[in-house]
């Protein structure tokens, strides 16, 4: 391994695990046992619509704490329920969600991560002597999904917006995880999903960055810049 490289950061969903089976599908299971009956895919599909008009957790602000984005989520859920009619109970439905997104069954851990809190990719990097953070757009309960994964140890750090009070591509929470890191940004390789958020966004502050494209659907990124597995990182850590 070239012995300029220090550290690792990996962007959390969409690069390491994501919601199983959908958001979509989750938001209609959790109304079923109100007595709603929704399409999954009209609530997925409303969900990003919502979500990408509030600009995502950029809206919470640069100061947030649990009862804030307990709020924040509220009003998100009631947004997408409305054009189908609100669920019964709402608050009480709304616990129950909200809660049970900290639960390992509602994350899928993609397979070139691992399986079973067992990481064959984490610990090669590991084992390389590699500083690992997840830089991440993601509220205060990303340590208890990371821990309920069971990818909790092999990372030496979280750094999420809410924490630090920015969201990718800030960056702000780039060298907010560099220092949690303890190290400068060409020592340091960014992966995530997103083109905005991952890739500008770590290029923006000298880190060297990949953008992640397991579904094969093509960009402007170089292809030197391009995995389509995580297990390629590897070899792109090799060659840096």
């Amino acid at each position: 391994m070239n012995s300029t490289i220090k550290a690792v950061f990996f962007d959390a969903g969409g690069t390491l695990f994501r919601p199983y089976p959908s958001v979509g599908e989750i938001y209609a299971r959790a109304a079923s046992r109100y007595g709603g009956v929704y399409k999954a895919e009209e609530l997925e599909q409303e969900f990003h619509a919502v979500w990408k008009k509030r600009g995502g957790l950029s809206s919470l602000g640069t100061e947030t704490n649990e009862e804030k984005e307990h709020a924040w989520w509220y009003t998100l859920v009631s947004e997408v329920f409305e054009p189908y009619g609100k669920v019964e109970r709402f608050d009480d439905f709304f616990r129950e969600l909200h809660r049970s997104f900290e639960e390992k069954h509602l994350w899928e851990v993609y397979p070139d991560v691992g399986a079973n809190g067992h990481s064959p990719l984490l610990t090669e990097l590991r084992n390389k002597g590699l500083i690992l953070g997840i830089v991440s757009n993601w509220d205060l309960r990303l340590p208890k999904v990371v821990r309920n994964l069971g990818l909790d140890s092999y990372f030496d750090f979280l750094m999420t917006s809410s924490m630090c009070g920015a969201t990718k591509p800030s960056n702000k929470i780039f060298r907010e995880a560099l220092n949690k890191a303890g190290t400068r940004p060409e020592e340091v390789i960014h992966v995530g999903d997103t083109y905005e958020e991952d890739f500008v966004g770590a290029k923006g502050v000298g880190i060297k960055p990949f953008l992640l494209d397991r579904a094969g659907k093509g960009n402007t990124v170089p292809e030197e810049f391009r995995i389509s597995s995580l297990r390629e990182l590897l070899d792109k850590i090799n060659m840096s």
